[in-house]
This record gives C-alpha cells, sequence and structure tokens, in this order.
C-alpha cells in the first residue's frame, strides 16, 4: 500500500532536481499510475483517505507536466482541480455531512468557472469560449446529477459569459452593442406576449418545474 506513494515522492524529487527531463511526462505517468491504484482501491474499500489521496496525487501529477511544457494558464490547474472536488463530492456522499454538499458543489463549480476570467479581463476571445463551454458542462452535469447548486451556477456564469461577449465585441463594433440590444428587447417583448397568451400553461409548467426543483439534492 505504500509503495506507489514511494513512487510519489520519488517522482516529484526527479522533477525539482531535473524540471526538463528527456522524455516530458515520465514523472506524471508515474504519478498517475499510483493515483490509479489508489482510486481502486479506495472504491473496493470505500475509504475517504485513499480516494482524497488518488485526486491530489493526479492534481500533483498534472502540475508537474504542465511544468515540464510550460504551459502557465490557470485553467490547466483550477479546472482539474475543480473537477476532483465535485467528483469526490458525489463519490463520498454518504460520508460527507448532507449540509456541506451544497457549498463543496459551489467551491468545485467556482474554481473551474473561475480560472478563465483571468484572460477573459485582458479581453481573450478564447477564454470567453471556454468560459462558455464550461459553463455548459457543468449545467449538464448539473442535470445528470440532479444538483441545484451547479445549475445555478453554470448558468449564472452562462449568462454573464454572454454579456461579456456583447460588450467585448461592442469595443471593437459599436453597432453589436445596438444589435444586441434590439434583439434581446424583441425577444423580451415576444416572451412577455407568448407569457401572457400561455398564462395558465406557463403558470402549470412553472409549478411542475418549481417542484422538480425541490426533489434535487
Amino acid at each position: 500500500m505504500w509503495l506507489p506513494m514511494v513512487s510519489v515522492g520519488l517522482g516529484v524529487a526527479k522533477h525539482v532536481m531535473a524540471p526538463q527531463p528527456t522524455w516530458l511526462g515520465a514523472n506524471s505517468l508515474a504519478l498517475l499510475l499510483a493515483a490509479g491504484f489508489y482510486f481502486w482501491r479506495g472504491l473496493e474499500k470505500r475509504n475517504t483517505a485513499l480516494l482524497t489521496g488518488s485526486a491530489a496525487i493526479v492534481n500533483v501529477a498534472l502540475i508537474l507536466l504542465w511544468r515540464e511544457l510550460r504551459w502557465s494558464d490557470p485553467q490547466f490547474f483550477m479546472v482539474p482541480l475543480g473537477a476532483s472536488i465535485l467528483v469526490l463530492i458525489e463519490l463520498l456522499k454518504a460520508e460527507i455531512p448532507k449540509k456541506t454538499h451544497d457549498s463543496l458543489c459551489y467551491v468545485g463549480a467556482l474554481t473551474i468557472l473561475v480560472s478563465p476570467t483571468f484572460h477573459i479581463v485582458g479581453g481573450s476571445w478564447l477564454h470567453l469560449f471556454s468560459l462558455m463551454i464550461a459553463s455548459v458542462l457543468i449545467t449538464l452535469v448539473a442535470m445528470g446529477l440532479r444538483v441545484r447548486a451547479l445549475i445555478y451556477t453554470g448558468t449564472a456564469f452562462l449568462m454573464a459569459d454572454l454579456i461579456a461577449m456583447v460588450v467585448r465585441g461592442s469595443l471593437n463594433q459599436t453597432s453589436v452593442l445596438w444589435i444586441a440590444g434590439i434583439l434581446v428587447g424583441t425577444a423580451v417583448i415576444a416572451l412577455a406576449a407568448y407569457c401572457e397568451r400561455h398564462r395558465e400553461q406557463m403558470l402549470q409548467r412553472l409549478r411542475i418545474l418549481s417542484a422538480e426543483l425541490q426533489t434535487w439534492e
């Protein structure tokens, strides 16, 4: 049980002594194999320490790999960390106090979704699209797992990302802001008219949706 941890220590030590190995990813591979072993044993024994340790080792392995590849984007470090938190919450649902589930879900989701904002502030379109993809994925995962905290967070960041795209586009093309404003206004008027015409149906659907969300975690 301790030998894989020894390989983890050796891999980290080798990375520190030789930051640029001849075979990129060799140290990370050793750590990932150790993490896989502890993850397998943790699932078998339902052992919280082993599962948490495997997640920590995976993140350390990725950090070593990104350093060897000289990749410094915060997303490479924060997305795996946030994903690890969400996976551990799902695997250790019975062991984690129920009142902390939502808080941990928010921590995991925010760790993923905040990661592109460092470059979005600088005007990066690539990170705007990566935030959109991350928001959609988290929303889909929330629907699959039936977790309200994740769907709230994913939807909020998706809306904020769309607004940021419009604002960013309007800096280069002023007409983008006007066109977006007209489209949003038209959509709001059309939605209001539809809701007014089908008021009872909409209210019934909202009641069903609200009742369904109440059954989610």
